[in-house]
């Protein structure tokens, strides 16, 4: 799938226009489809509220689902403001991903 695709079932999901990470692009064209379509599976799971949020300590009006891919190269962390909408999608290695929840308190 397109990266551009993969963004627009991504809002599709979610049900609003969110930011993507910088390293989106780079990270999800390198994705093997049935990868991406685990982390739109995910993605659904967070939007019908089947995964648990857990809050951001830095942001206290948000919230963070976290993904964790079983090879434990990919992570991922999608925000939402506190009954209110998704914000950003967040995809990368476990480097930036450690980085991004540090920076989000998690």
């Amino acid at each position: 799938m397109e990266v551009q695709q993969f963004k627009e079932e991504v809002e599709k999901i979610v049900g609003n226009t969110i930011r993507f990470d910088v390293h989106f692009t780079k990270v999800v064209k390198n994705l093997p489809e049935e990868r991406q379509q685990r982390i739109l599976q995910w993605a659904r799971d967070c939007a019908a509220g089947i995964i648990v949020p857990e809050p951001c300590k830095n942001y206290r009006h948000l919230i963070a689902f976290i993904f964790k891919s079983n090879d434990n190269r990919l992570r991922g962390i999608l925000t939402k403001e506190k009954g209110s909408y998704f914000l950003e999608l967040f995809l990368d290695n476990h480097k930036y991903y450690d980085e991004k929840r540090k920076y989000l308190g998690l």
